[in-house]
């Protein structure tokens, strides 16, 4: 009955939540030019090589880097080094794979080796850090908030998922999720994705396709193959489609009401995907599909392919990590050379 009633309401609000989108857009904004670029030679940027890029509500951006993690709000920059190292064989590192911002305001980073590290809100000197026992494993892939304030990290041997307290950090409840106590297998979760419809969370393992997870304990598993590549990307869009990156095996889209898989690959097989290995999707807010590959960042309209690379654009590197558009409609990318703010008619300002 809650899957019909879900159904139901997705027909319902599908079109108002089109429009919203739309609307938020400024009709008569300012542009400037459709490419900024930044990197360690002109900005406050720590690294050039940018794992996330997490835009929250406010309009502050967050990048996560080799070196540490930044912010860019209102033209200043702040880095965030110390508060994220963490010790390895080789010395102190602080490797940032991904950020989120939990419904409080707190800032999550999740790093490569050093478990997950909390910047409480409005209060940037105090700091919470968790690791194993709590977490399945300390290197962090993918970190990701719920409808509910809920905090979600893809592991390299399952998935970890908090419960915030806003008070002592005793309060927080933390559960793991493997092979022992749910579909999700032992084995890296890169991507995780929540359904901004039902609050369904998604998770893109490394073998196995897609495992969903509800408030009811649901557990669902689905596969576009019986021999499935490593999924790096999950984004919904404002229909009835979900769009899947992955690694070597170029991209799909799947239709939540016909469980339907069409894969997109490059030309000769009628799509226009440059490169296979699709690191990261994302949707503009006029619905146009974005993806990011290690061949350059592509544009769907529905019918036509468009690529940027550095041969026909300002593009910092042709390899896409990461990318997320603002609430104006700017995307901001993450590359192996740095950050762009891109918009094909000019970045509104």
């Amino acid at each position: 009955m809650k899957k019909i009633l879900i159904s139901i309401l997705f027909f319902n609000f599908i079109l108002l939540i089109t429009a919203c989108q739309k609307a938020s857009l400024p009709t008569s904004a300012k542009r400037d030019v459709p490419w900024k670029i930044f990197n360690k030679s002109n900005s406050l940027l720590l690294d050039n090589k940018v794992n996330n890029v997490f835009v929250d509500g406010s309009g502050e951006k967050w990048f996560a880097t080799n070196k540490g993690a930044n912010k860019l709000f209102a033209e200043t920059w702040e880095s965030i080094i110390k508060e994220v190292q963490y010790e390895t064989i080789q010395g102190k590192i602080s490797v940032v794979k991904s950020i989120t911002k939990g419904k409080d305001g707190s800032v999550w980073f999740g790093l490569a080796g050093g478990g997950i590290r909390r910047r409480m809100p409005n209060q940037s000197k105090i700091w919470k850090e968790y690791k194993t026992p709590d977490l399945t494993s300390d290197m962090i892939y993918s970190i990701k908030t719920d409808h509910a304030g809920d905090i979600w990290a893809g592991t390299s041997i399952g998935v970890s998922r908090c419960i915030p307290s806003i008070k002592e950090q005793s309060e927080d409840r933390w559960y793991r999720y493997n092979s022992e106590n749910s579909l999700i297998p032992d084995e890296p979760i890169q991507s995780v994705g929540i359904n901004p419809l039902d609050g369904y969370v998604w998770f893109g393992t490394y073998t196995m396709g897609i495992i969903t997870y509800d408030a009811d304990l649901d557990w669902n598993f689905f596969s576009y193959s019986d021999n499935c590549l490593p999924i790096t990307s999950i984004e919904f869009t404002y229909g009835v489609n979900v769009w899947i990156g992955t690694y070597a095996d170029w991209a799909f889209k799947y239709n939540l009401n016909t469980s339907e898989w069409i894969q997109y690959t490059d030309t000769s097989k009628g799509g226009g995907l440059p490169n296979y290995f699709v690191n990261t999707i994302a949707q503009d807010p006029k619905g146009h599909i974005w993806f990011g590959t290690n061949s350059g960042l592509t544009k769907y309209d529905g019918n036509n392919w468009k690529t940027f690379r550095r041969s026909n654009s300002e593009l910092p590197s042709d390899t896409i990590n990461t990318m997320m558009f603002d609430k104006k409609g700017n995307l901001w990318i993450g590359t192996m050379n740095g950050v762009a703010e891109f918009n094909e008619e000019g970045i509104i300002k």
